[in-house]
């Protein structure tokens, strides 16, 4: 396999006649397999890159990433890009420093891409309107602030976890806590599941091994819940603003990847400036 050395990864670029090939998460941790993950980095590449040429292909975990991004920032592998997933990286001082190295903003590509501004518009394509209802749209940002207000102490407590190298969210299914109104549909948070779960986490962890609780704090719910769990809540959140809009429409992680994706294109990054600024930094860089 081409990737397995660093003679392979530096060259594969040429016999797929791209300046670049990028490496991405995904494929169920597995190498060559497909990857959201691919279509989002491809979507952001031609987005803010359209005169580079690359290939965009899924390596597996994060870690496997990782092991090949330490050899493009220090140069044993060329013409080769690694795209993935912040975390709590920046947090933790855990981030890799290249040019070629890129991060997403919030805490994956999900939390980027499934902002606001886009999950206004994937409503309105998949309802076939051309702006939704003050009155849906409203009914939709309060569901949504709402929800993320109530994810916001867990979010600190996973953090908090992290620097104890242990994990909250990763570890409990999505729709064990987050659940939606049987007559109208409203995603809430059952807050009672997160909270059973985090005091049996704190209570594994040996007295020893407990350090003190950061004193950063983070206020940023959308930007620093877990991926996977915001990919949820926003299929639960679509599927009550269609609902509102009178369309009942079973919203999949398929649907919602190919709806939320061009959105993040043509909304997120024209519209949150924090995004636009990081990407633009970034693709600047290359």
């Amino acid at each position: 396999m081409i990737t397995r050395s660093n003679w392979g990864l530096t060259n594969r670029a040429r016999f797929t006649s791209t300046r670049y090939t990028v490496y991405v998460e995904g494929g169920g941790g597995r190498a060559d397999q497909g990857s959201d993950d691919i279509l989002f980095w491809k979507a952001a590449f031609r987005c803010m890159r359209p005169d580079l040429a690359v290939t965009v292909k899924a390596m597996g975990g994060k870690p496997e990433l990782e092991r090949i991004a330490v050899k493009v920032a220090d140069g044993t592998v060329r013409n080769t890009i690694v795209a993935m997933d912040s975390d709590f990286d920046e947090l933790l001082g855990d981030k890799i420093v290249s040019s070629y190295v890129l991060y997403s903003y919030g805490y994956s590509w999900e939390n980027d891409a499934m902002r606001p501004a886009s999950l206004v518009v994937a409503i309105e394509r998949l309802a076939k309107v051309d702006v939704l209802p003050v009155n849906v749209a409203n009914a939709i940002e309060s569901s949504y602030n709402i929800c993320l207000f109530k994810l916001l102490k867990f979010i600190n407590i996973d953090y908090y976890l992290r620097l104890l190298r242990r994990s909250l969210f990763p570890n409990i299914s999505r729709g064990a806590f987050i659940k939606h109104e049987v007559n109208t549909g409203e995603p809430f948070i059952d807050t009672s599941v997160l909270r059973k779960i985090s005091v049996n986490c704190l209570k594994t962890i040996p007295r020893a091994s407990k350090t003190a609780k950061p004193q950063l704090s983070i206020i940023d719910p959308h930007s620093f819940v877990q991926g996977h769990t915001l990919q949820f809540l926003m299929r639960k959140l679509i599927s009550y603003g269609l609902r509102l809009t009178g369309r009942n429409i079973n919203v999949n992680d398929e649907l919602l990847i190919q709806t939320v994706i061009p959105a993040f294109c043509d909304e997120a990054l024209a519209n949150d400036r924090f995004i636009e600024a990081h990407y633009k930094r970034m693709f600047a860089a290359l």
